[in-house]
This record gives structure tokens, C-alpha cells and sequence, in this order.
């Protein structure tokens, strides 16, 4: 299986991000600018908190939706608005929202609109491992391993069933919104090594989920391919 280009692009943001967060948390310069952003920041949202909020879970949503937007560079700012059990509440349901919409998009614009989002070459590549009737842990390990806005527009696209998508999506998402959170926590408390260390085990999630969807994928097309045709 093809490992499609907007996963390649994933995990390289997720990298980098990791890294300039633990680079930023370890320097005492750097650390400081970005806290007098981050207090800046919440000055604005305390004076119009449910505004606040809602902008929080509109961006979210968003970064949901868009692979080169990334909502980790706005959970620092939450933890230290609303702290860490809020943060995680807020980002869960931008993440949740967006995954739906996505979704919507997939199902009811159709595939020409998918396409100019994911690109071709990922939703054909899906569409030969993927129906609408593909086990629901199946759909589970897809949604860990891909960015969030794939699995959406692709089983939209796909005609999916949606109230399993939004299981699949709500359980896949609590566990990276709590990773997210952490990470955000540590950079805020200055954990240069435990925020590195917390985002590499993310990403090694992310890609072993893959690979072993990957694989399961491979196991099927060669049980598939020795069945005598009927």
C-alpha cells in the first residue's frame, strides 16, 4: 500500500512542530516570547471568554478540516486560559466537529470537490481497501493513522455509514486531544524532554496504526486474490 502524500505531509508537521516546541521550551529567550504572546492572548480571550471559546472550537474545527493547519499551537494558549480540563473539552469537540463536516463535505459535495482537498491519487488509493461495509475496528485503526481530515472526506466520499464514522471519530480523537493537551501543558510548564518525548510516541502511534492497517489490508487482498473465483 502506498503511503499517500498528505500522511508524508502529517507526520513532517507533527515533527517539527514537536521539535520547535521542545527548541522553544528549552530556550530561555524564545520561552519567554512566546509567553508574553500566550498572556497577550489571554488577555483578549478573558474579556470576551464565550467568544473566546466559540473562535477556539471554530479553529479547531478548522484545523480538522485542513492538513496544513495545525490546532497545536493554540492548545498552549487554552491550558493557560481555561486550563488543561476545559482545553481538552473545547478541542475534542473542534476536532469532532470538523471530522463531521468533512464528512458532510465528502458525502454531499461528492468526489470532484474531495479531490482538490486530498487529491486523487489518496481517494483511489482508499477506495481499494475501503466500502461501505468495512468493519467498524477496521474504520477505528483508519482514523488513528491518517490525519483527521482524510478519514472524513474519504468514507464521506465512500458513503459510509455516519453514526459509526462518528463513533469511530469520537474514540480516536479523546486520546490525541489528551496527548495534545499534555503537550501543550509541558510547554507551558517549560518540560522540554517530555514534550519531545510525548510527541514521539504520538507519531509512532500515528504510524505503527498505519502500518498495521496497512498490513491487514495486504493480508486481505492476498487471502482474496488465492479464493477460488466462483
Amino acid at each position: 500500500m502506498h503511503i499517500p502524500r498528505p500522511y508524508e505531509r502529517y507526520i513532517l508537521i507533527l515533527g517539527v512542530v514537536v521539535i520547535l516546541a521542545g527548541l522553544i521550551a528549552a530556550s530561555d529567550a524564545l520561552h519567554a516570547k512566546s509567553e508574553e504572546i500566550i498572556v497577550f492572548a489571554e488577555g483578549v480571550i478573558s474579556r470576551v471568554p464565550v467568544l473566546g471559546m466559540l473562535l477556539f472550537v471554530l479553529l479547531t474545527m478548522v484545523s480538522a478540516m485542513l492538513v496544513f493547519f495545525s490546532s497545536a499551537i493554540l492548545v498552549p494558549v487554552g491550558v493557560y486560559a481555561w486550563g488543561a480540563t476545559v482545553t481538552l473539552i473545547l478541542l475534542w469537540i473542534g476536532w469532532f466537529l470538523g471530522g463531521a463536516v468533512a464528512f458532510a463535505v465528502g458525502r454531499y459535495l461528492g468526489r470532484s470537490v474531495v479531490t482538490r482537498i486530498v487529491g486523487e491519487s489518496t481517494i483511489a488509493n482508499f477506495e481499494k481497501q475501503l466500502s461501505g461495509r468495512t468493519r467498524f475496528l477496521h474504520i477505528v485503526l483508519f482514523q488513528a493513522a491518517l490525519p483527521s481530515e482524510i478519514p472524513g472526506y474519504v468514507l464521506g466520499t465512500l458513503r459510509y455509514r455516519f453514526w459509526p464514522y462518528l463513533a469511530a471519530l469520537g474514540i480516536v480523537e479523546l486520546p490525541y486531544a489528551l496527548g495534545t493537551v499534555y503537550l501543550g501543558a509541558s510547554f507551558l510548564e517549560r518540560e522540554g524532554i517530555r514534550l519531545i518525548f510525548v510527541g514521539v510516541v504520538a507519531i509512532l502511534v500515528s504510524v505503527l496504526a498505519y502500518r498495521f492497517n496497512r498490513d491487514r489490508v495486504k493480508s486481505s487482498s492476498a487471502r482474496n486474490a488465492r479464493s477460488p473465483s466462483k
